[in-house]
């Protein structure tokens, strides 16, 4: 088996979930934290995504993946397929997949909020969500009619569904817009996993897969952002790669009975990692398979407000359990202040 690539704005879960299933790896990512060095080469890329091209020409694979938000450039993922093969889909296939109306017109069967182009034709009655269908993340959600889309507001849990070609793996809350993390408001911030579902829910998500594989011919890794509202679940897109949430599905199948999640912890003022800084977070962070604190940036690295600085985990018996044990890591044990500000973080400790 030769070496596979792994690339997008953060590499680091699955190029680590591609070494815990044997294979050689090496990535190249936005970040390139010390973590992620750590256990594979990987190589920081500044010009994004356009910058993946020379890297995959120079790495030496035999086959590569993708993270987010490399869907949304379905010409630069042609053109690194044309390099060597990729796990994934191709551009084809994310330009059908990514586009709201598409999704709309082909989940008949399914609940779908409705979504419209983006006029200048005023208010639409009711909530609405403005939506650009090119981040990741939460990235393009507003209020505001900005983008090119809108999308009904569906009120309800965030929850997300992980797929390996059509094989339902798992539900997962999605943490959204939480406060504690210094996310904003529609900013994706962490994961729970396994979420209770039903039998019926089950049986809906097994049947979502099957038809996302047979209309999109989706192959590999997915994931589905779901609403869920009272006992049904609204579709609000897919997410055709390597989701944020699938290192806790993984974890959660492979240990049965216990709950676990994690949290990324944005900056809510800019700082500049130190030395004592990062040993901290080094000597917290754990294992590879398991880690309890990751993505660890290096000496020096300068993050400016609202970008992401850690990524902290935690397991225990019941979702809240894991979103209460989360929220102790996330604060200093002496106030309610969020983790980014700079003088806190090096209080960050794992809760007992």
């Amino acid at each position: 088996m030769g070496t596979l690539g792994v690339v997008g704005a953060s590499a680091r879960a699955a190029a680590q979930a591609q070494l815990r299933a044997g294979r050689r790896v090496v990535a190249a990512d936005v970040f390139a934290d010390v973590d992620l060095a750590a256990v594979c080469p990987v190589t920081r890329i500044t010009d994004y995504p356009d910058g993946f091209l020379p890297w995959l020409r120079q790495a030496g694979c035999s086959r590569w993946m993708y993270t987010g938000g490399l869907e949304n450039y379905p010409a630069v993922v042609d053109a690194m397929a044309a390099i060597c093969p990729v796990e994934g889909q191709h551009g084809p296939q994310l330009r059908r997949v990514r586009d709201p109306l598409v999704l709309q017109e082909v989940l008949t069967g399914f609940q779908f909020p409705e979504t419209r182009v983006q006029t200048s034709a005023g208010a639409l009655p009711g909530q609405w969500l403005s939506k650009t269908y090119r981040g990741s993340g939460g990235a393009g959600v507003s209020t505001l009619p900005a983008g090119p889309y809108r999308q009904r507001w569906i009120p309800g849990l965030s929850l997300a569904a992980v797929y390996h070609g059509g094989q339902f793996w798992g539900l997962s809350q999605q943490l959204v817009g939480a406060t504690w993390t210094g996310a904003a408001r529609f900013q994706y911030c962490g994961s729970v996993a396994p979420w209770p579902l039903s039998a019926q829910w089950e049986s809906q998500l097994k049947r979502l897969g099957a038809v996302l594989c047979e209309e999109f011919q989706l192959e590999g890794w997915y994931g589905v952002d779901l609403r869920a509202a009272g006992d049904q679940f609204w579709i609000v897109e897919v997410n055709p790669r390597y989701t944020a949430s699938m290192e806790i599905v993984e974890q959660a199948r492979e240990s049965a009975g216990t709950v676990f999640g994690k949290a990324i912890l944005f900056a809510t003022s800019s700082l500049t990692v130190s030395a004592e800084l990062q040993q901290s977070w080094l000597r917290q962070a754990g294992t590879a398979s398991w880690p309890q604190l990751a993505d660890i940036p290096p000496v020096g690295r300068e993050i400016a407000r609202g970008q992401p600085i850690c990524t902290i985990y935690a397991s225990a018996a019941t979702p809240t359990a894991v979103v209460h044990a989360l929220r102790r890591t996330a604060y200093r044990t002496d106030g309610f202040s969020p983790a980014g500000v700079p003088h806190q973080i090096s209080h960050i400790t794992h809760p007992t």
